[in-house]
């Protein structure tokens, strides 16, 4: 069993056949808690020197998730899914006489930079009031599930996310525009968001209904005959 779809594999579907081929490929994909360690950094043994591009988590019946990552690798990005930690709400702080932009950020566990960009324009003097942010943000497949009430808890989310199979849609560099790699992996990941393509379950209905998106200031067209891997984009500017 791999969880790796090489491009060859799904790059020519029509988006109206995603769901389909999704899970016909997710019977031959491991469930997340059977992943070994050799198995999560697949890519990396084998020479990946980008190991990045589309993960879909699916259970038996349905695709609940799909995100991309052209940041870290998709091993990283796959366990952050499992975090079950709540993040921490935002809140607003009186600024104390020897405090410090180090100091609040210390405390909060969060960056200078972070902190800063929210009270943009704050004198920081004692009385001032100031925004705290959460520490982290990161996304998270557990806490979706318990935002959209499919577990009560997220220990339990954890527990039925490790039940999912996962599917990792390995995305190269195009080679047409080999720089615009990263512009292609959200491409395909909007296509894939599309009502009419595989429609996750958790993933945000915003945006997702119509058959245009826009990426990096370019229109782009979903259309149910569209092929997934589409590369027309690349080498023209406008529609796809």
């Amino acid at each position: 069993m791999t969880q790796v779809w090489k491009a060859e594999g799904w790059s020519s579907i029509p988006l109206k056949d995603t769901w389909n081929a999704i899970m016909e490929r997710s019977l031959s994909a491991p469930r997340v808690g059977e992943l070994t360690l050799p198995q999560l950094m697949t890519l990396s043994l084998q020479g990946d020197k980008s190991p990045v591009g589309i993960y879909i988590f699916t259970n038996d019946e349905d695709i609940y998730y799909v995100g991309k990552t052209h940041g870290r690798s998709l091993a990283e990005r796959l366990i952050c899914h499992l975090d079950s930690r709540s993040v921490a709400p935002d809140e607003v702080r009186i600024v104390q006489v020897g405090d410090t932009w180090e100091s609040i950020a210390r405390d909060r566990g969060a960056t200078q930079a972070k902190i800063k960009k929210f009270n943009k324009g704050v004198e920081l003097k004692p009385g001032a009031r100031i925004r705290l942010t959460a520490n982290w943000t990161m996304s998270s497949l557990v806490g979706k599930m318990v935002e959209k009430k499919e577990a009560a808890t997220r220990t339990e989310a954890v527990a039925k996310v490790m039940d999912m199979r996962t599917i990792w849609m390995q995305v190269t560099p195009p080679e047409a525009a080999p720089m615009r790699h990263q512009e292609h992996v959200e491409v395909i990941e909007k296509r894939l968001l599309w009502t009419e393509s595989a429609h996750p379950k958790l993933n945000s209905e915003r945006g997702n209904s119509g058959a245009r998106f826009g990426v990096e200031g370019i229109p782009h067209d979903r259309h149910p005959d569209l092929q997934l891997g589409c590369q027309a984009y690349l080498t023209r500017t406008g529609k796809v």
